[in-house]
């Protein structure tokens, strides 16, 4: 599926969910069924073509039985559309879309020894006005290679503070 119509999917579904005030219970579903896709790697049941589509409608009405109307409206409507397997992607791109629209994202600081919690702080509060983010989360890489400072990247924006960086331009000015 393209990734031009996974955001038709989630667009409808959180625009139908912010109408009827039900955002919170809609991102609380994908959340879960997010999870349950991975435990059980439902993606693979419902891409592979050796299962039914009987087989797949009753993975679907399984989980439909503890959804919400809304949810159970949207999972009928991408069985009935034959999206079925396409509904990881589509629940990925309803969490990358819920994302932009509250401004939270994962955000990767690069650095060449774990941080501290009193650095974490700070690079939450960098993140949140650099990025104009809402809430952060700081997922912290280790990589002795960028030899001092740090690299920060969310969702393709970059702040390259490396020491590895710094040389490197250091280096073509001086040639």
């Amino acid at each position: 599926m393209t990734t031009v119509n996974s955001q038709k999917y989630s667009k409808a579904l959180l625009e139908v969910a912010k109408e009827r005030s039900q955002l919170e219970v809609i991102l609380s579903e994908v959340n879960e069924l997010t999870q349950l896709f991975k435990e059980e790697n439902l993606a693979s049941f419902f891409e592979t073509e050796v299962y039914s589509a009987s087989a797949k409608a009753q993975v679907i009405d399984m989980i439909k039985e503890n959804a919400s109307d809304l949810m159970k409206n949207f999972l009928n409507t991408v069985r009935a559309n034959g999206r079925l397997a396409d509904l990881s992607d589509i629940l990925a791109e309803i969490k990358n879309t819920a994302d932009d629209m509250f401004k939270i994202a994962d955000v990767e600081v690069v650095s060449s020894v774990k941080l501290t919690e009193t650095q974490i702080e700070k690079f939450v509060a960098l993140a949140k006005s650099k990025f104009d983010l809402n809430e952060v989360t700081i997922v912290n890489t280790v990589d002795e290679k960028i030899v001092g400072g740090f690299i920060v990247n969310s969702r393709g924006k970059i702040i390259d503070a490396s020491v590895k960086s710094q040389l490197a331009k250091i280096s073509k000015e001086i040639l």
